[in-house]
């Protein structure tokens, strides 16, 4: 946009562009000489470590991952086999390495390109080549945001590019729902030009897995809540499998806890209290099998011959908020669906939406009303009616939250 750089060039005389040399941290480091135990003592001491740089001589070489580490040296003989071994057995060889000159605006650009891992480990940071600390995806956010509210002409272009930031890490989804299931349909409408609703669909051999889920906040603080909620999701279908949702949601839960500090700290006082309700799924269209886990977020399922519908219910309790345990556990719910039932997931945006002459909430029970009477049309025609429905209903109230639903037909 050519107009918002110009914009910017106005603002160099008068105010320091921050680089990379303002996010650095000086946090402990490994070399390669010392082993797997050692890194156990470094994280057990440093509870707040997300990731541990590696070095050899001065230059980084990867970054441990806490998360994917002490996964790792759980399993059954991991620490016997592992532990004396050099800590490069769970490195990351190939992390983001920058240099602390490097400008926020360039640093920003370039994490995005370097992926969502970038955001959830964070990325090292050299000075004239030698390690000197390492930057994380959330503190970078939030410089980001704090530049963005000095800008008060250029806020409106940043958030749009952030729309485009952020549909474009939705895109690879969409890619794999059109494989998985074609006739499949997504609603998906940030309140504002951002949202804190997200969805996530990824294929394997035989079925495919989706969520849909609803980060803290709206705008640009529940689009960041999105990047870390779907960077967590991710890392934890890569490292468990898309076939057990509940696991899924557990992983996720310590991650978003790790890295926003929602455990208690030293005066008992939490580093905050945001998460996400989600509704997760595994399906295998050849038999019919669905495992589902929700939280907070249930499944409405329309069997063929069926004159109701059927509620999957979610457990109540969110992932990654300050009252959900760490080592909370959700657990699946397993279905065997016969050939043209209707399955249909939401945020709360839809059935919270305050409308009609009382004022009152659209309700799960019109949704199941609308699904029972559009039960023989598409998955496309089924969202259609709901969206005209809640259009009706809503009148001239305000749009209370962000709205996402989806719905497919086995």
């Amino acid at each position: 946009m050519p107009e918002t750089t110009e914009y910017l060039s106005d603002f160099r005389p008068r105010f320091r562009q921050p680089s990379a040399a303002d996010l650095c941290i000086e946090v402990p480091c490994m070399t390669t000489d010392q082993t797997n135990d050692k890194v156990m003592e470094v994280f057990n001491r440093h509870r707040d470590l997300v990731s541990l740089p590696v070095v050899e001589g001065n230059q980084p070489i990867g970054l441990i991952n806490r998360s994917i580490f002490l996964s790792q040296m759980s399993k059954q003989f991991r620490q016997e086999l592992y532990g004396r071994k050099s800590c490069i057995a769970f490195m990351d060889k190939e992390p983001l390495i920058v240099d602390e000159a490097l400008d926020i605006d360039a640093l920003t650009f370039k994490t995005v390109e370097f992926g969502e891992k970038a955001l959830s480990d964070g990325f090292i940071i050299t000075r004239d080549g030698a390690f000197a600390g390492i930057g994380n995806g959330l503190q970078l956010m939030r410089v980001v945001a704090d530049m963005q509210a000095s800008r008060n002409r250029q806020i409106m272009h940043s958030i749009e590019y952030a729309s485009v930031i952020q549909r474009s890490t939705l895109r690879s989804s969409l890619d794999a729902l059109a494989r998985a299931c074609p006739e499949a349909d997504l609603v998906w409408q940030p309140r504002d030009i951002v949202g804190g609703d997200f969805y996530q669909f990824s294929t394997d051999s035989d079925g495919w897995f989706a969520t849909v889920a609803d980060c803290t906040g709206h705008g640009v603080p529940g689009a960041f809540m999105t990047l870390i909620a779907s960077a967590s999701l991710n890392q934890a279908i890569e490292q468990n499998g898309p076939r057990d949702p509940a696991r899924l949601l557990g992983h996720v839960n310590r991650s978003i806890k790790q890295m926003l500090g929602q455990m208690n700290g030293q005066d008992g006082t939490p580093g905050s209290d945001d998460g996400m309700d989600a509704a997760c799924f595994w399906f295998e269209p050849a038999n019919g099998r669905l495992i589902f886990a929700g939280a907070r977020l249930s499944m409405f399922v329309l069997r063929p011959e069926a004159d109701a519908v059927e509620v999957l219910d979610a457990q109540r309790k969110g992932v990654g908020y300050v009252d959900s345990d760490f080592d909370y556990a959700w657990q699946n719910q397993e279905a065997t669906l016969p050939s043209g039932s209707v399955v249909f997931v939401s945020t709360d945006g839809l059935v919270d939406q305050i409308g009609g002459p009382r004022g009152i909430a659209f309700g799960k029970r019109r949704v199941r009303e609308l699904l029972l009477e559009h039960k023989d049309k598409t998955p496309s025609e089924v969202n259609a009616a709901l969206l005209e429905s809640l259009r009706l209903w809503q009148g001239e109230h305000h749009r209370r939250d962000d709205l996402t639903f989806f719905c497919f037909r086995t």
